[in-house]
């Protein structure tokens, strides 16, 4: 028989930590336990799940900030378009709490559609007429809030599904973290 040694998690708790090397890797990929109640979270890539939210709205947001400048969008438009675009495509995050994002492609194009709000807001902010220091500041006394508002949200959604399951948080529990 051989002798394992137990983790000071096991020894203090009599049990198996819930994150194994496995779930580790979903929970950096897809942000979500393995559970038909954050399906609508998910897409599928091969055996992997990623998070619709990170792996649709945050490259959109790059790609979007890239082409802008390769196709030399600050010099062809006057700056208030980029906030006038900005605007009703960041303010498509308001489709959540009304619960218009059910549908995961709904989810999906809402997505993209931030990340690309988020591309020319980044641009409007750029090309404000002040020092770039000034600029960047401003970048991120509002992109700050943006970021808290957002990932507030999606942890209170986590918490708030989380608690209406059977195990109710008890992740040690929880098929999704097996």
């Amino acid at each position: 028989m051989i002798n394992q040694k137990k983790s000071n998690f096991e020894k203090e708790n009599n049990q198996k930590p819930f994150l194994s090397k496995k779930n580790f890797k979903r929970l950096i990929l897809a942000h979500h336990p393995n559970c038909d109640r954050f399906k609508n979270h998910t897409f599928k890539i091969g055996r992997y799940q990623f998070c619709i939210g990170c792996f649709i709205g945050y490259p959109t947001a790059i790609i979007g900030i890239i082409v802008i400048r390769i196709l030399n969008l600050t010099k062809l438009l006057d700056s208030i378009y980029f906030i006038v675009i900005a605007l009703p495509l960041i303010a498509t995050f308001l489709f959540s709490p009304l619960n218009l994002t059910k549908l995961k492609i709904i989810k999906i194009i809402q997505k993209f559609l931030i990340g690309l709000g988020s591309s020319f807001l980044f641009w409007w902010i750029l090309i404000l007429p002040n020092p770039i220091h000034i600029n960047i500041i401003i970048f991120f006394l509002i992109f700050g809030p943006l970021m808290i508002i957002l990932n507030a949200y999606h942890a209170y959604g986590f918490y708030k599904e989380c608690k209406r399951c059977e195990f109710a948080m008890n992740w040690n529990s929880c098929p999704g973290f097996k």
